[in-house]
């Protein structure tokens, strides 16, 4: 990042740690920059070509990765979506004081938005952080995604194992190119696993609000 970018970041750590919000944990909020931000800086330069693309990050929460990348990535239209009112305008507010004019909120469930026109099969991108299993990320990616689109899912540990459970499913939700490639320098165990979106977003996807978390579909 060049310093403009890490001082506007920095800013962002601050505003994050000192949000009203439970939008970090106590431990994080001290550790806001190597944890998060940091970490989130790893992702975004390791998303290759971000020219003009529209990219959805998914369950944003406090603004992660997404707002980061947009920072970042200031060329690239990124929309952060969280299901939680009290979290999107917290960000919407971050957006405001940062001045990312490139960056904006909506607030819904991915179950429902994935299913309207404006946004089904609407993006070039869609990121995913902390939004539960492997399938259920992608599930709940998948429908923002056009047909070759990249789905990026941030994982600990367990990022090279989740490239085998995609695979058992990649044909029902439409991806392909599954790999999973570490993220070098983060302050705790980062995996990127990707894929590439594959056709139309398929009929039966996502399906209706809270099946993907409850009946996964690893079991």
């Amino acid at each position: 990042m060049d310093p403009a970018q890490r001082s506007l970041l920095g800013r962002y750590a601050r505003l994050l740690a000192d949000a009203p919000h439970n939008l970090l944990s106590p431990a994080d909020r001290e550790r806001v920059w190597e944890r998060h931000i940091a970490e989130a800086a790893h992702v975004a330069g390791r998303l290759g070509s971000l020219g003009q693309e529209r990219w959805i990050d998914v369950g944003t929460g406090g603004g992660l990765p997404g707002l980061v990348v947009a920072v970042m990535r200031p060329r690239a239209e990124v929309v952060l979506l969280d299901a939680t009112r009290k979290k999107t305008d917290a960000v919407a507010r971050f957006i405001e004081a940062l001045d990312v004019p490139n960056a904006s909120t909506v607030t819904g469930r991915a179950e429902e938005l994935a299913r309207q026109a404006s946004h089904r099969g609407a993006f070039d991108g869609a990121l995913a952080r902390a939004v539960g299993s492997i399938t259920v990320s992608v599930e709940l990616t998948r429908g923002f995604v056009r047909d070759g689109g990249a789905i990026v899912v941030v994982r600990g540990e367990d990022g090279p194992r989740c490239v085998d459970i995609v695979e058992r499913f990649a044909g029902s939700l439409g991806v392909r190119d599954v790999h999973a490639e570490a993220v070098p320098h983060a302050a705790r165990t980062t995996w990127l696993v990707r894929m590439r979106a594959e056709g139309s977003v398929p009929r039966w996807l996502p399906r209706a609000n809270g099946i993907p978390r409850s009946r996964p579909l690893e079991g």
